[in-house]
């Protein structure tokens, strides 16, 4: 069995990471090749006003996914062994602003970790980290390890995006550090449902699946999900800047003994759900 103590939970906004330097200036064709290139091999126009390289470039605002996991890293190192962490997993859904660095061996190496799986998950919309979690549950299925999730998410593009207008994410990280020695919340499961209009009948579906009563429940996720919960629900709204990291950042700030969580997510029509049992609530 999984299980996800809040304590070990840490999470951090960032307002940057680096500061641009003069000399980035002179990479600005070799970035407009790339972006143009990137559109063009998936079909679509890139206009001059929606390319948005050189303010990429100079932007004060830029922060990479591995120097914000790296300054998070210390702060859950003291609860680590190195000897059982044998996964790592990465999620996001925002583009690493540093293309091509492994964020997993980042962590990997600053914490002395050895033959580890390491993976990064994204193309999924903000569900990415709940689903990276159902993957650790399977990955350390019947072992006696531990594991780490990271999650990750940056707001600078090379083009202008309708949707990132819209999410207006921040540069956040997220680490979670996962265990089979029965501390903390035990991981139950993870759904993804098709919604109705009102969200309420995927949810109330899933607390039945999960097994769990309303008075020992917390519902942590976007407030569009939760403002259609019929009464005698105890809910928190995520902050939806947060993006993946939203729910486990609520989560490790908010958890309170003896409470269940059902952890949440929603995208285009699909809600994605995550249970997690306080172990006096197990039956």
């Amino acid at each position: 069995m999984l299980y996800l103590d809040p304590a070990d939970i840490v999470s951090q906004s960032f307002h940057h990471t680096e500061v641009p330097q003069p000399e980035w200036e002179t990479d600005i064709p070799h970035w407009r090749s790339y972006v143009q290139h990137f559109f063009a091999a998936n079909g679509e126009p890139l206009s001059q006003e929606n390319e948005q390289v050189n303010t990429w470039i100079t932007s004060n605002e830029r922060a990479a996914f591995s120097d914000m996991v790296a300054t998070l890293l210390p702060h859950l190192a003291p609860v680590v062994q190195p000897q059982r962490v044998k996964t790592v997993l990465m999620a996001h859904w925002t583009p690493d602003l540093h293309m091509g660095s492994s964020v997993v061996n980042l962590a990997i190496h600053q914490l002395g970790l050895t033959d580890c799986l390491a993976l990064a998950i994204s193309d999924r919309g903000p569900d990415a980290a709940l689903f990276a979690l159902d993957g650790l549950s399977d990955c350390l299925q019947g072992k006696a390890e531990d594991g780490l999730l990271l999650i990750a998410e940056q707001k600078s593009l090379m083009y202008f995006s309708p949707l990132m207008a819209r999410l207006q994410p921040e540069n956040n990280a997220c680490l979670c550090l996962v265990n089979t020695q029965q501390r903390g919340l035990r991981y139950l499961g993870y759904q993804r449902l098709k919604t109705s209009a009102d969200f309420s009948e995927a949810i109330l579906q899933s607390v039945e699946h999960f097994g769990f009563t309303r008075e020992r429940l917390t519902l942590i996720g976007p407030q569009n999900c939760l403002a259609s919960l019929p009464e005698g629900f105890t809910s928190l709204a995520v902050n939806p800047c947060l993006l993946c990291a939203a729910p486990f950042v609520a989560l490790g700030q908010n958890w309170q003994p003896g409470r269940d969580y059902l952890l949440m997510s929603e995208h285009n029509g699909r809600i994605s759900l995550c249970g997690l049992a306080a172990a006096e609530n197990l039956r």
